[in-house]
């Protein structure tokens, strides 16, 4: 397995947001997180990708503890993600955002970028071209040289895959990648998370469309008020009656 979590426990104030969640993340699977609203799927997103610090608890990533890293180190790890909210660079151009997302991979110090030596030109092109690759494959290259607060909703969704993606992650952790875009252009933005996926890219996705979840994944985890109800193949997961009372009440579970 790639990614496995053990006993984690997240608090604030005396409530768990995460409480005792045990699941894993096998190599080459598109694992769907879902569950109501303060279910405590983000919370988890932010202990795994070091944002929080959890009260108790132990994530292994590739077979080496990274409880407690830094987000900086775990994006040097393999690990990358997207947020709930768009989060791009809007002042700077498409293409350097993408450029940006690279930099926890630089090899350069402060007096390689003052002096810039031969080995400093060569990382800063290399960096250049892959930017270049990412946005050929996520369906910007038209838009490099556009300031990124000024595309649209959907393009901003792929820059912020892009910018992740950047970072040569093994593992990508989507916080609902089609949220905010009409319908028409969610069928755009699966289509590009397949194509991650064929590429070789392990990802875990917090979503709640859930005509988009069951045809997307591998398999599926429900969370309720920080805890799993449920772990399984969609089919099995649509139909477990703690999974229905959770999301629509006791007497549509009877």
């Amino acid at each position: 397995m790639l990614l496995e979590v053990k006993g984690l426990t997240k608090s604030f104030g005396g409530l768990a947001a995460v409480d005792e969640l045990n699941f894993y993340v096998n190599e080459g699977e598109t694992l769907s997180i879902i569950g109501p609203n303060g279910a405590g799927k983000t919370t988890l997103f932010n202990l795994i990708t070091g944002v929080y610090a959890s009260t108790r608890g132990r994530i292994a990533f590739d077979g080496e503890d990274v409880t407690g890293l830094k987000p900086f180190s775990i994006a040097q790890k393999g690990i990358a993600r997207t947020f709930q909210t768009t989060a791009i660079f809007p002042g700077k151009s498409v293409l350097d955002n993408i450029i940006s997302g690279q930099l926890c991979r630089a090899r350069s110090g402060f007096w390689g970028t003052i002096f810039r030596p031969p080995h400093v030109r060569q990382e800063e092109k290399h960096f250049l071209d892959r930017a270049y690759e990412i946005l050929q494959f996520t369906g910007l290259a038209a838009e490099a040289h556009r300031l990124a607060g000024d595309i649209t909703q959907e393009a901003q969704k792929r820059l912020s895959i892009g910018l992740a993606l950047a970072t040569g992650p093994k593992l990508l952790l989507l916080d609902e990648p089609t949220g905010g875009v009409n319908l028409q252009e969610i069928d755009g933005l699966v289509a590009l998370i397949e194509k991650i996926r064929n590429v070789g890219i392990t990802i875990c996705l917090i979503e709640h469309k859930m005509r988009m979840v069951m045809s997307i994944s591998s398999r599926i985890i429900v969370l309720d008020h920080g805890q799993k109800i449920a772990d399984g193949l969609p089919v099995e997961v649509s139909h477990d009656k703690k999974v229905i009372e959770a999301y629509l009440g006791a007497k549509y579970a009877a």
